[in-house]
């Protein structure tokens, strides 16, 4: 069976979260298994020569055509790491500091330059024959692919032997665009109605996926009942709530050769589920890393998010005051709204010798947290999978999370004795929720020999990405059944 995953970002190419990760990881889970012949495409940004890497140049030019425009497109190359990777260069497009768009807001043109992509996409496969089975698109940059395939890059039409399956990774960003811009993908206006890909008038490139794609998928059993509602649907529950069967949620996994506190290099002492001695070095070299000071019976809570309302900030907000009142450290890494960064820093102006802040997308940095931190903070407003919640089981930190999304799904609540869970979890989106979430936690951490196994059993559960790729092998096969 031959996939080829599309994707506007893959690490460790280039990444602003999530969607990296795992078009990064499911792709080389699925080359793992037998018959499965992978390959990726995404664009040639300034983030992949900044990394280090080295694609190379195949020599191969397309010409795509923008509306009334045609632009040139090179195809680059890489093996390393695998599964193979193309990369789309057209450097008026992608040679950029940012993917999507400055901090202060998206690039104007990310209509034009992800049409451009999805076409240079259509026409790679036709020019190198690829000829693959499924084409796996990924969020709103390749929610036009399906019908791209369908019609070809010019519109006029395409003899289109591949079936689509579409993931959605995160709702709330559905790359809406003037209706007015329609005319650049050169497609029959036949799609632009209510229900094709028309949104109150303008283009929504994530709808567009979802009308014209094989099958739907995302990231979370719970997200897939969620996202059909009107309070996460962000304006499609309708549409999402119609698709029956075609909707699946299949949740996201760990790579754990390279999560793996046993053999990481980048964390300060090595550590697994039977030999926890190292998760203290980690603790404590954390703790003088930030300038704080080291007390056993003090924990560490951690959180790496990004800084927006989504990510529960506002109710951590609401919440830091009284959270300053337990004997807690807590540790925030990330970037986001301005608002945000301001109320961080004074927080860590406020106490800062129990809260560090680091406005930065730092990777090791994010790691020596995960490894050094006694707790996980995910208080997400709505949360389509999470992947921190997962890595920080791994290495012994425990999550305490929002009841929402793939949190649901991959925490188990600890019960009143402490004796069974994962983790901790709090409904309603209220910070008075979330503290007492915390005070059953920090009750647990004062009972050291339960909390020791409480880190045993979430170092020992199993996330791997090896069962959800045999899941995505089953949707694939169900998919092609119906050619």
């Amino acid at each position: 069976m031959k996939i080829l995953f599309v994707a506007s970002e893959i690490n460790p190419f280039a990444s602003t979260g999530g969607l990296a990760d795992v078009t990064g990881s499911l792709p080389h889970a699925l080359g793992r298994e037998p018959d499965m012949d992978i390959c990726r495409v995404m664009p040639f940004y300034h983030q992949v020569a900044e990394r280090g890497f080295q694609p190379r140049d195949t020599g191969i030019r397309i010409e795509v055509p923008v509306g009334f425009r045609t632009y040139p497109a090179e195809i680059w190359v890489t093996d390393d790491p695998a599964p193979r990777t193309y990369f789309i260069r057209r450097d008026e497009f992608f040679d950029r500091s940012y993917l999507y768009g400055t901090p202060e807001k998206d690039y104007d043109d990310n209509f034009e330059r992800y049409i451009f992509f999805q076409k240079a996409t259509v026409a790679l496969i036709d020019a190198l024959q690829l000829k693959p089975d499924i084409v796996h698109c990924n969020d709103w940059q390749t929610g036009m692919l399906p019908l791209l395939l369908r019609h070809g890059i010019r519109g006029t039409g395409r003899v289109a032997q591949e079936r689509t399956v579409f993931t959605i990774h995160n709702l709330a960003f559905q790359g809406v665009f003037p209706g007015s811009a329609y005319g650049i993908t050169n497609l029959p206006f036949l799609y632009f109605h209510l229900d094709g890909l028309e949104f109150y008038g303008n283009v929504n490139c994530m709808k567009a996926g979802i009308t014209a794609s094989d099958r739907v998928t995302t990231v979370s059993q719970t997200y897939a009942q969620e996202i059909q509602t009107e309070a996460v649907g962000c304006g499609l529950h309708g549409l999402l709530a119609k698709l029956g069967t075609k909707l699946v949620g299949l949740q996201n996994g760990v790579d754990y050769e390279k999560w793996n506190p046993a053999n990481d290099s980048q964390i300060a002492a090595r550590f697994d589920a039977q030999h926890l001695e190292g998760k203290q070095t980690c603790r404590e070299t954390l703790a003088r890393l930030l300038g704080l000071p080291v007390k056993a019976g003090r924990p560490i809570i951690g959180m790496i998010t990004r800084l927006t309302d989504q990510k529960g900030l506002g109710l951590l907000a609401a919440a830091i005051t009284e959270i300053m009142q337990r004997d807690v450290t807590l540790i925030i890494l990330g970037l986001g709204q301005q608002k945000y960064h301001d109320a961080c820093r004074q927080w860590g102006q406020q106490w800062p010798d129990r809260i560090a802040v680091k406005l930065d997308y730092d990777s090791p940095l994010a790691r020596r947290i995960i490894a050094g931190s006694d707790l996980m903070l995910m208080p997400s407003q709505f949360e389509p999978s999470g992947l921190n919640q997962l890595y920080a089981m791994r290495y012994g930190s425990i999550p305490l999370v929002h009841d929402v999304g793939g949190l649901t799904d991959t925490v188990e609540q600890v019960n009143a004795e402490g004796t069974s869970g994962t983790g901790f979890k709090f409904r309603g989106f209220q910070h008075d929720a979330m503290l007492a979430s915390l005070d059953q936690a920090l009750a647990l951490f004062r009972r050291p020999t339960e909390w020791r196994k409480l880190m045993t059993r979430a170092m020992e559960k199993d996330f791997s990405w090896d069962r959800t790729a045999h899941d995505y092998i089953r949707l694939y096969t169900e998919v092609l059944a119906k050619r």
